[in-house]
C-alpha cells in the first residue's frame, strides 16, 4: 500500500486524539502506523505523566525505539520519573551509544538503579562508552558489529552475519581479523553471494581498511566517513584491536550537531544549553558573552565620538550611520556562515583562507558597488543632497568589502590557531564592521565637509 501525504497526516492527527482524549491503548495502535521519530516529536510538548503512560502501555521494542528519539537530556528525565522495572527493559532497545548518553546525564543514584536491572553485557558495554571522553569516538561509536577470523570460509562469514544481533545495525559488512583481533580486511554481502561457499574469505576481502580510534575526534571521523563515502567506519582501541564501529548515520548526527553548536556559538550561545537548561544556568551562559560584547563596542563608541564636530555640523549624518554599520554585519555573517559550514563539513583545508579570500574580494567589489549605488540613490532622494548621497554609497560599498573578506576569511584564522572559529568569529567580526563601518562614513565626512555644508 502507498502511504501519501494526507493518508500520514490523518495517521499522525488520529494519534493526537488519542493522545489527548489519555487512551493509551488506542494510542499505541495508531502510533504503529507513523515513524517512531514523529512519535517522539507529537509527544516532545506534553507532560511526561502523559509519555510515561504511553510508554508503560506499549510493547518494549516499539517503546524503545520512541525514546531513542528523544534528546538525552528529556530521555534521562523520563527514566527518572519511570518504573525502574520498565525503564530498565527499554535500554535493550536504545542504540547503546544514546543509552550511554542517557546514563551519563541521569541521577547517580538513579542510573545504579537502572543498571542493577539490566543485562550485564548491556551494563558492559554502556559503561565501557562512558568511559570515553565526550567529543571523542569511543564516546559515539557502536559496539555491535559483525566480524570474522582470517581463514573462513564465505558460507561461515554468511552464517556470521544472518547470527549476528538484532542490534547490529549494519549487517551488509563484515570485517576480517587476525588472531588478536586487528582488522585485515573487509567484505560486503554482495561480494558474499557472488563468491563459492567453500572459498575462503581472504581471497575476496578489500585490505586496504580505513580505521580510527577510540581517542580520535568524533567530528574529525565522521567528516572521513563523509568524504570516503563509506558505510561505517572501524574503532580501534590502543592495541589496534577493532572494539566498535562509527556508523553512517551516527556520523551525520554527529556532524549536523557540529554546524548546530558552531552557528549557536555564533549568537552567543553554547553548545551544552538546551530546552532543559533551568533559567538561571542560561543566564550564566549567555551573559558573559553579552557582557564582552559591550565592551567590545565601545570601539564604535569611541570612533563616533572622535567626529563628534562633524555630527553637529550635519545632523542628516546619523540618519544613515545605522544602515552602513547594520549591512557590514549582515554580509559579514553570510559570508561567516559559508566558510563555518564548509569547515564544519570537512570540504576545505584550513590553509585555503587565501582562496577564500580571493573569492570574498571579487564578491565584495560586485556587491559592494551595487549595494553602494543601490544606498547612494536612496541617500540623495531623502536628503536632496548629492554629496551626502555619494559619501553614504561609498561607505557602505567599502564597508560591505571588508566584512565579507573578513567574514570569509578569520574563521580559517581563528582554527589554524586553535581557537573556537563560531564562538569568536562572531564578536570579533560585529566589531570590525562597526568600526570600519563608522570610521569610513565619518571619515569620507569630515573630508567633504565643505561640500556637504554647501548642499
Amino acid at each position: 500500500m502507498i502511504l501519501e501525504p494526507d493518508v500520514l497526516l490523518e495517521y499522525r492527527q488520529k494519534f493526537e486524539q488519542d493522545l489527548e482524549s489519555r487512551d493509551m491503548g488506542k494510542a499505541v495502535l495508531s502510533a504503529q502506523n507513523i515513524s517512531a521519530g514523529r512519535v517522539a516529536e507529537i509527544m516532545t510538548g506534553l507532560d511526561y505523566d502523559v509519555i510515561i503512560a504511553f510508554l508503560e502501555k506499549a510493547d518494549q521494542k516499539q517503546a524503545g525505539l520512541i525514546l531513542s528519539h528523544f534528546s538525552a537530556e528529556m530521555a534521562a528525565e523520563i527514566l527518572e520519573k519511570m518504573d525502574p522495572k520498565v525503564g530498565s527493559t527499554l535500554l535493550d532497545d536504545i542504540p547503546v551509544d544514546h543509552a550511554a548518553d542517557i546514563m551519563q546525564i541521569m541521577d547517580v543514584d538513579e542510573a545504579k538503579e537502572l543498571f542493577s536491572m539490566v543485562n550485564p553485557k548491556l551494563e558492559e558495554m554502556i559503561r565501557d562508552l562512558m568511559r570515553y571522553e565526550k567529543g571523542t569516538v569511543g564516546s559515539v561509536m557502536n559496539s555491535y558489529f559483525t566480524a570474522v577470523t582470517m581463514g573462513s570460509t564465505v558460507k561461515d562469514t554468511i552464517t556470521a552475519m544472518r547470527d549476528a544481533p538484532v542490534q547490529t545495525e549494519n549487517k551488509n559488512y563484515v570485517y576480517v581479523v587476525n588472531k588478536a583481533g586487528k582488522p585485515e580486511g573487509v567484505v560486503s554481502m554482495k561480494d558474499l553471494l557472488r563468491t563459492s561457499p567453500d572459498k575462503i574469505v581472504d581471497e575476496i576481502m578489500t585490505r586496504n581498511v580505513v580505521a580510527v580510534y577510540t581517542s580520535d575526534e568524533a567530528v574529525m571521523a565522521s567528516q572521513l566517513l563523509r568524504n570516503r563515502r563509506l558505510q561505517m567506519l572501524p574503532v580501534l582501541n590502543d592495541d589496534d584491536k577493532i572494539v566498535g564501529v562509527l556508523l553512517m548515520d551516527d556520523a551525520i548526527e554527529i556532524l549536523s550537531l557540529n554546524m548546530v553548536d558552531m552557528f549557536m556559538h555564533m549568537g552567543a550561545a553554547t553548545a551544552d544549553e538546551s530546552f532543559y537548561t533551568p533559567p538561571l544556568g542560561t543566564v550564566k551562559k549567555r551573559l558573559p558573552w553579552m557582557a564582552g560584547n559591550v565592551f567590545l563596542n565601545l570601539g564604535a563608541v569611541a570612533v563616533i565620538a572622535s567626529f563628534e564636530a562633524t555630527i553637529e555640523a550635519v545632523a542628516a549624518l546619523a540618519i544613515f550611520l545605522p544602515m552602513i554599520t547594520d549591512m557590514g554585519g549582515n554580509v559579514g555573517i553570510q559570508a561567516l556562515s559559508v566558510s563555518i559550514r564548509s569547515i564544519a563539513l570537512g570540504e576545505v583545508r584550513l590553509s585555503e583562507y587565501w582562496r577564500a579570500a580571493k573569492k570574498e574580494i571579487v564578491v565584495g567589489l560586485i556587491n559592494g558597488l551595487a549595494l553602494g549605488l543601490l544606498f547612494a540613490g536612496i541617500a540623495w532622494y531623502i536628503q536632496a543632497n548629492m554629496v551626502l548621497g555619494l559619501v553614504a554609497g561609498g561607505a557602505l560599498a567599502v564597508n560591505v568589502l571588508i566584512a565579507g573578506i573578513v567574514g570569509g576569511t578569520l574563521p580559517f584564522l581563528i582554527k589554524r590557531w586553535g581557537g573556537d572559529p563560531a564562538m569568536m568569529t562572531g564578536p570579533v567580526l560585529t566589531t570590525i564592521t562597526d568600526i570600519t563601518g563608522v570610521t569610513i562614513y565619518l571619515g569620507l565626512s569630515t573630508y567633504f565637509l565643505a561640500s556637504l555644508l554647501g548642499g
